[in-house]
């Protein structure tokens, strides 16, 4: 009898252990739960945090360790251009900051570096404003043809160089230029995306869409926008050969305004006249016709009756 009040005894206490084991691990499940939660909108919060434009290196990685909810390369295609995650993966991996190292110039002597004098006449057109915000898409090797250097070192101008081949970007990056530097395609539609570069034949370190050759990434410009926290472009040069309405459609207007805009027009399939219609449309004021760009304005950020007369 004794025997077998030990052996119930025993079972009562097995299954008391059971019931405790099953109250602490659903008890461990509800605080990893929480635990869960709390650092996905911690996550969120800091990744969307802004960061500034002249913010250095250090500044731009001292939150690494919160951006572990930062979308891995192979997972970009698809993100909506204000996905957070986008933003914060840009701002982790993609952006190098300014150089702070003196330039290496070829022709460190000469004061504008455009093809067709494109700097001159922005300049004209600023009047010579100083410290503003700039962005060159298809910024190629840095110097040669370069629409932006003269800003930079001439006006103290701050700026987003955008290369989407390796080979020329690291070309780029060995000018040492003081302006943010992003190996990047840009994207056709408003969420990232893989594009296909190929080199042009007779240019060397020129390119543009196609069909075959180098995959690249492809960011909205918009989301490079964001994780620089730029709202107001002070001139932007876009050659992109051909696709430069595609990248254009991609923009909110509503949250980024554009002060001058110089876009080449020789080889977009759509014609300048579609391209002027839509911008118009947007609130821009056309400009002007250079050699083989159109120049665009926000009208409320230039001086009155600006034309560009060549």
């Amino acid at each position: 009898m004794k025997s077998r009040m030990k052996v119930i005894q025993k079972i009562k206490e097995l299954k008391r252990k059971v019931e405790l084991g099953q109250e602490m691990h659903s008890l461990g499940q509800h605080r990893n739960v929480v635990f869960l939660a709390m650092s996905i909108l911690i996550c969120f919060y800091f990744v969307s945090k802004k960061v500034p434009i002249k913010a250095d290196e250090k500044s731009l990685k001292e939150t690494d360790w919160l951006h572990n909810c930062f979308i891995p390369e192979y997972d970009l295609e698809g993100a909506a251009q204000d996905d957070p995650r986008l933003i914060g993966y840009i701002r982790r991996e993609l952006l190098k900051p300014p150089s702070p190292h003196p330039y290496k110039l070829n022709r460190p002597k000469e004061v504008h570096y455009s093809q067709y004098n494109q700097s001159e006449f922005a300049n004209k057109i600023l009047n010579g404003m100083e410290d503003g915000f700039y962005i060159e898409v298809g910024a190629s090797e840095g110097e040669l043809f370069s629409n932006s250097l003269f800003f930079e070192r001439r006006l103290g101008w701050r700026g987003l160089l955008i290369e989407p081949l390796k080979e020329i970007y690291d070309l780029l990056e060995k000018k040492n230029r003081k302006a943010y530097t992003i190996n990047t395609a840009l994207s056709t539609t408003p969420h990232a995306s893989y594009v296909t570069f190929q080199p042009t034949p007779g240019f060397g370190t020129h390119s543009h869409l196609s069909n075959s050759g180098i995959i690249v990434k492809g960011i909205p410009l918009y989301s490079i926008l964001r994780a620089l926290d730029v709202k107001v472009v002070d001139f932007m040069s876009l050659d992109i050969e051909a696709f430069e309405v595609k990248v254009l459609k991609t923009i909110p207007w509503d949250k980024v305004t554009f002060r001058l805009m110089c876009i080449e027009v020789a080889h977009i399939p759509e014609g300048v006249d579609y391209l002027t219609e839509y911008l118009t449309d947007k609130g821009y004021k056309f400009l002007g016709l250079g050699i083989a760009d159109a120049w665009y304005g926000w009208p409320n950020l230039l001086p009155k009756n600006t034309l560009i007369n060549k």
